[in-house]
């Protein structure tokens, strides 16, 4: 029996009765159910696709997730808001102890079962924090300061060619002629 669920991501579910009925579990979260995140993001705005598989794999009961969507972060060159692209996905095996961590199959993060509810906002939002950049910044000059620096670069790199200049005008010449 396979069940599926869709819509708002529920806060919490039992995943070992999911595995039980090989269910699945999607939908969007708001990016504000994030507290932790929250705290690292320039808008906490919008939301998340989120999906959960639970089943068995390997002898083991598992979940195979996945996160996507688009986060606000500020970049640390500029201080200006940019988009950061998450497209995330994972694997986890359930142990019952931390004797079992050895034991799992290396394609497997340990997932340790404690009582019977376990939160699914918390196993998104470690897997958000995880696939967040260590420093946050434009891929292109967003800053003055940068974009000086760029062309400084430039410029000491066409310095060190002293027949850069000789090259550009032979082009220009043989341009020219055709």
């Amino acid at each position: 029996m396979q069940t599926h669920l869709q819509s708002v991501m529920p806060e919490s579910a039992n995943f070992m009765r999911q595995v039980e009925l090989n269910s699945t579990i999607s939908g969007s979260i708001a990016l504000g159910r994030f507290q932790r995140l929250a705290e690292l993001l320039a808008s906490d705005q919008g939301e998340v696709e989120a999906s959960l598989k639970f089943g068995t794999c390997a002898g083991y009961a598992c979940v195979k997730g996945s996160v996507t969507g688009n986060l606000k972060l500020e970049c640390q060159r500029c201080l200006q808001p940019m988009a950061f692209e998450i497209n995330s996905q994972f694997k986890f095996a359930f142990i019952d102890s931390e004797d079992e961590i050895e034991l799992i199959p290396d394609e497997f993060e340990p997932y340790l079962i404690e009582g019977d509810e376990q939160s699914i906002v918390d196993i998104f939002e470690d897997e958000l924090l995880l696939s967040l950049p260590m420093v946050a910044v434009h891929e292109t000059a967003c800053s003055e300061y940068m974009t000086r620096h760029e062309q400084q670069l430039k410029a000491e790199k066409e310095a060190a060619h002293p027949f850069a200049a000789l090259k550009a005008l032979k082009t220009e010449q043989d341009d020219s002629i055709n």
